[in-house]
């Protein structure tokens, strides 16, 4: 029974750490020793149609407008998965002294670098070009803090912006309509609104005033210069 108990937790172990169609296909497994085996025969050996399809989606994968700790999380994801399919060659032999698997390793590191860099948005071009320049060439999560730094920078400027752009406004707003009153105030200037033109007065027969206001009805102003016959 003490048995029982501790492979039905070894078996709840690893179906939570498996995506939905993997766990219904391995429901029906009597230990987890059969898990463990019918797994590792789908999935521990190298597959050359799964690389493949890693290597494609890895090549494809854009920032595009997200943000760049999902950006990166994507990645990761592909990396690790690639590296269970297609594992690191390693020295075994404990004797070796050129270095071998620590070269591996850097060079592996370099690739997710670039990779990590070339799918970046173009507004993170200046950073890129930074990390680039850099002498030696930062790590890749140093990498990554830099143009994470870069964003959240970004991202404080935008909300500032908006800010500006609303005190402008509001500053500009009274100016235009301290204009419009002053033109308004001018004797003898019109005031082109909208409401004017349609106005028609059906004594003089003319459009631009009302009947209430027509200078043959209620008289001629002092300022006025034109023909008052007319």
């Amino acid at each position: 029974m003490a048995w029982v108990r501790c492979d039905a937790m070894i078996k709840g172990w690893l179906t939570t750490a498996m995506e939905k169609e993997i766990r219904l296909s391995v429901k029906y497994a009597n230990t987890s020793s059969q898990i463990w085996k019918d797994i590792h025969e789908r999935f521990g050996k190298e597959s050359a149609p799964r690389a493949y399809e890693l290597k494609n989606q890895l090549a494809v994968t854009q920032q595009d407008g997200a943000t760049v700790s999902a950006y990166f999380t994507k990645l990761r994801g592909l990396w690790d998965e690639i590296q269970s399919v297609l594992p690191t060659p390693q020295c075994t032999c404990n004797k070796c002294t050129c270095s071998i698997g620590k070269r591996l390793v850097e060079h592996q590191e370099k690739e997710r670098l670039y990779e990590f860099l070339m799918g970046l948005d173009s507004e993170f071009n200046v950073i890129k070009t930074q990390i680039l320049a850099m002498t030696p060439v930062p790590s890749l999560n140093s990498a990554y803090h830099l143009v994470f730094q870069d964003e959240q920078q970004r991202a404080i400027t935008s909300e500032k912006k908006p800010t500006t752009d609303a005190a402008a406004f509001k500053a500009f707003v009274p100016k235009r309509e301290g204009l419009a009153s002053q033109r308004r105030d001018k004797p003898g200037q019109k005031d082109f609104k909208r409401n004017d033109v349609v106005k028609h007065c059906t004594h003089c027969n003319r459009d631009g005033n009302s009947r209430e206001g027509c200078f043959k009805i209620v008289g001629y102003p002092e300022w006025w210069s034109g023909n008052r016959k007319q």
